[in-house]
């Protein structure tokens, strides 16, 4: 057994055992997509147990080795990352109950609202126009002389690798879909949380410009459902997904983590990249905390 399998057969004995707060890979021939009315009798969340990557009584993990270089060597990695505090985002709770559904159906307007333009900033784009300016790779132009609506410019697709250079041919896709995040857990929120999270710019992948026919063929589905066909994209997709859920304290159901975990071992996905710091999640946070009358301001 080489390096390279050696670790991610360690990766999968750590991140997939049958512990309470570890995943257990589930089987289901069933893809479709996550639906209100759908009971699972087991769910999953993202653990909120923080580990130590390095520190004189830390357990090193042999996953972190994967990334050295030659120029940086082990005894170089450890003390980079001595006492650092970091969430696993494929450490899971495996909850054996129904999982909780809302009792009123989604409706995208009522419960999540619209593109928001902020009232206290110096523009008038929305947020729409705003993560089209904030990820073209070149200079926008406008459809008007007051610069609101995004006209051209120069996107990367990550669903299919394409480029594209109207605005008319991009969608803004929320990474963790609207309706599913409101299945997810959302439905318990109040109304200026869910705008919030349809509007958030705080976690850049959190809203992804993207062709719109992949962002139509997406949907509402989870990756038990939809996965991009950009192969090489596929291990940040999952990434993204989980940050998302795990920032937002939203819940997976058994196919969809399946689905995870599946992607991740297909593809080969580099553990050490599924982590967030603590300090990370903290700063997530308390943006949302921050800015959670965001859309209430420019209620009209």
């Amino acid at each position: 057994m080489n390096f390279v399998k050696g670790t991610l057969l360690l990766t999968m004995l750590l991140a997939f055992t049958a512990k309470a707060e570890s995943t257990v890979p589930y089987s289901s021939a069933s893809s479709a997509a996550t639906k209100p009315q759908v009971v699972y009798h087991e769910y999953y969340t993202i653990n909120e147990k923080t580990s130590q990557i390095g520190g004189p009584k830390a357990a090193y993990d042999l996953r972190d080795f994967s990334q050295f270089t030659e120029q940086i060597g082990p005894h170089q990695f450890i003390v980079m990352a001595a006492k650092k505090l970091v969430y696993n985002l494929l450490q899971w709770t495996l909850h054996n109950e129904d999982r909780p559904t809302p009792e009123e159906g989604y409706i995208r307007k009522l419960h999540f609202g619209r593109w928001i333009n902020d009232p206290t900033d110096d523009t008038c784009m929305n947020t729409r126009a705003k993560v089209l300016v904030r990820d073209s790779l070149g200079e926008v132009t406008y459809r008007n002389e007051r610069h609101c609506v995004v006209e051209d410019g120069l996107w990367d697709d990550p669903y299919t690798g394409d480029q594209v250079t109207s605005s008319r041919a991009i969608q803004i896709d929320h990474m963790v879909p609207l309706k599913n995040a409101y299945v997810s857990g959302a439905y318990q929120w109040d109304y200026k949380t869910r705008c919030l999270y349809a509007n958030y710019m705080g976690y850049r992948n959190h809203l992804i410009p993207a062709g719109a026919s992949q962002n139509m063929s997406k949907g509402d589905r989870g990756p038990e459902a939809y996965m991009p066909p950009n192969l090489e994209y596929r291990c940040q997709y999952i990434k993204d997904w989980l940050a998302v859920k795990f920032i937002w304290k939203l819940n997976m159901n058994a196919n969809e983590a399946q689905a995870i975990h599946e992607t991740f071992t297909n593809y080969g996905c580099r553990a050490s990249d599924f982590r967030i710091t603590k300090e990370q999640l903290e700063e997530q946070r308390q943006y949302i905390n921050d800015n959670i009358e965001f859309c209430m301001i420019n209620k009209r």
